[in-house]
């Protein structure tokens, strides 16, 4: 199947499903800003907290190069 194919397939389930919600009563198709505001913040500080990481074990290193005889 062609990426193309897909993508149509996914779009077709996705229609579905939302059709599916509103006949049910549930006009909620997806996440509140709220939720979207938390779960980005969550990315974020992990970013930030892998960034960090990542700097520290790099700075590490190469003072140890630095220091090498």
């Amino acid at each position: 199947m062609t990426e193309l194919r897909y993508a149509l397939l996914l779009i077709t389930y996705v229609r579905a499903r939302a059709a599916q919600a509103r006949r049910a009563g549930r006009s909620e198709l997806g996440a509140s800003a709220l939720e979207w505001a938390i779960i980005s913040a969550i990315v974020v500080g992990l970013a930030v907290i892998i960034t960090a990481v990542i700097r520290n074990v790099v700075q590490d290193k190469a003072n140890e190069i630095e220091q090498a005889p």
